[in-house]
């Protein structure tokens, strides 16, 4: 089914925004020596703060065996650290260290700062309802995305794991205080 006309305007405007705006952290990405799963690796653990090996593989849907070699990158960077749990030794986390916390900060940080001079520039009331009308958008894709996660998993990959139940507290849908202040957790 095609979009209707003012939807496809609209999405065009929204890329036209996000190139305008995130078209700098696109090079930087692409200047670093990682791979996409590697990346989505340190996104999974940025977003929760810290995780085991189980619930990063869990998270991104892959069997626990296959993200052995993107931590061990990742340690290997500088961007990624094991730490011993203190309670129980059989457990590892796996959390970001100051450099990867640098990465993120590094790679938002631009888009954050334009985006912040120019909603100045709006009016309070533009403002009022421009972050409405994200902060409704934003709710259709997380209920959408809950849909999604609550429903059977599809096996288009041989290492997928199950999609069922969370291993350790799922990140926050609707939490949009990491929004407004830009790269820090």
């Amino acid at each position: 089914m095609a979009a209707p006309e003012d939807v496809r305007l609209l999405l065009a405007a929204w890329g036209r925004q996000q190139e305008a705006v995130f078209g700098d952290t696109a090079r930087a990405f692409m200047d670093l020596d990682l791979t996409m799963g590697q990346f989505r690796t340190l996104v999974a653990v940025r977003r929760a703060g810290r995780l085991s090996g189980r619930e990063l593989a869990a998270r991104l849907r892959v069997t626990p065996a296959s993200v052995i070699p993107h931590v061990d990158r990742l340690e290997e960077l500088g961007y990624l650290r094991r730490v011993p749990d203190v309670d129980d030794r059989r457990l590892t986390w796996l959390e970001l260290t100051p450099h990867g916390d640098q990465l993120f900060g590094t790679l938002f940080a631009g888009g954050v700062s334009r985006m912040a001079q120019v909603l100045s520039k709006l009016t309070e009331s533009d403002r009022e309802a421009f972050k409405r009308l994200l902060n409704k958008v934003a709710d259709h894709l997380e209920a959408e995305s809950a849909s999604d996660d609550a429903s059977e998993p599809h096996p288009s990959s041989p290492d997928r794991a199950p999609r069922g139940g969370a291993v350790n507290n799922p990140a926050r849908r609707g939490d949009r205080s990491n929004l407004a202040s830009g790269p820090e957790r």
